[in-house]
């Protein structure tokens, strides 16, 4: 996840299945709020930054593919319509949330380089003769702290135990210094040349979120229709499709010699009845690990086990 101040919410772990995000969206920017929101939802992240009522930047990851704008917008209202998850508020001067845009929607001069290895002292000095904008990020596994720049000159100090924006340079030393600590340093525009970009002005988020309930609803159709389709099969259909599959499964991963594998074990086994026996279908599986990494020990096996338990689990559940 970002790491971002926590030092003045405005909400916090509001769930997400109880709020419209547009109405939200659209009362910060009326209220000339100034600060960020943030969606969390398993491996899901998103962020928007805002200045006095003008939404900046918006920026999400689900841990494959980093989006942005129209695009991370667009996942967030899928994501709260499907998963739900939690929403944060919390309020910056708009100095911070100058910053704040650096590390979401920034330029990255260092990104995860270890300060051991680089001349940070030059590096720090070299922003402030640039007068740059944005924010520099020290880190370990543990801990992390974060040093805010405007024109070149640091105006405050957080760090992962602060419960406020700190005037005092110590704590984000004493991280620098951490065996193995890493640095991040983003730049970005000054606020005002920020603030000329407003999604809010830009796009349509109520008709986005119709449009993303729609999705939603023509996935739950189509997935109750698939259901409504396989209850329907005879069980010796049902279980041939899953076996079919199983196979297919294993192909993709050890080619002829996996889908080979399937359909030994599932013949010594008994048939694909065995499926629908909890224990059965696990020695099933365990057979068929062992196979395989006799087979291809490099092949990702463990994967591809994963992913037939899955297929068991949802084909029979219906």
């Amino acid at each position: 996840m970002r790491f971002l101040p926590k030092a003045n919410p405005l909400y916090e772990k509001i769930s997400a299945s109880n709020i419209v995000i547009p109405d939200v969206l659209a009362k910060l920017g009326h209220g000339g709020f100034t600060g960020y929101l943030s969606h969390v939802a398993g491996g899901y992240e998103f962020y928007c930054i805002f200045a006095v009522g003008k939404l900046i930047c918006a920026a999400s990851s689900d841990g494959e593919r980093d989006k942005s704008g129209f695009e991370a917008l667009v996942q967030l209202f899928d994501k709260v319509l499907s998963v739900g998850g939690e929403i944060n508020v919390y309020r910056m001067t708009t100095d911070l949330a100058m910053c704040a845009h650096a590390m979401i929607a920034g330029t990255r001069l260092f990104n995860g380089d270890q300060v051991r290895q680089i001349d940070i002292k030059g590096i720090l000095n070299r922003l402030k003769v640039e007068g740059i904008q944005g924010a520099v990020h020290f880190y370990t596994p543990q801990r992390s702290a974060l040093i805010f720049y405007k024109d070149g000159t640091p105006i405050g100090f957080y760090h992962d135990q602060s419960s406020a924006i700190e005037s005092s340079p110590r704590e984000a030393q004493v991280v620098a210094a951490l065996p193995g600590a890493c640095v991040t340093i983003c730049t970005t525009q000054p606020v005002e040349e920020l603030m000329q970009y407003d999604l809010l002005q830009m796009l349509n988020l109520a008709k986005l979120w119709e449009t993303a309930q729609s999705r939603k609803v023509t996935s739950r159709q189509k997935e109750e229709s698939r259901v409504a389709k396989a209850a329907s099969l005879p069980a010796s259909q049902l279980l041939r499709g899953l076996v079919d599959d199983l196979e297919e499964v294993a192909s993709a991963y050890l080619s002829r010699a996996g889908r080979e594998m399937v359909a030994n074990r599932i013949s010594e086994g008994g048939g694909a009845a065995l499926l629908c026996d909890g224990s059965s279908r696990e020695q099933f599986l365990c057979l068929l690990e062992s196979d395989a990494r006799a087979a291809d020990d490099q092949a990702r096996i463990d994967e591809m086990i994963g992913l037939m338990r899955s297929e068991i689990v949802s084909r029979l559940a219906v």
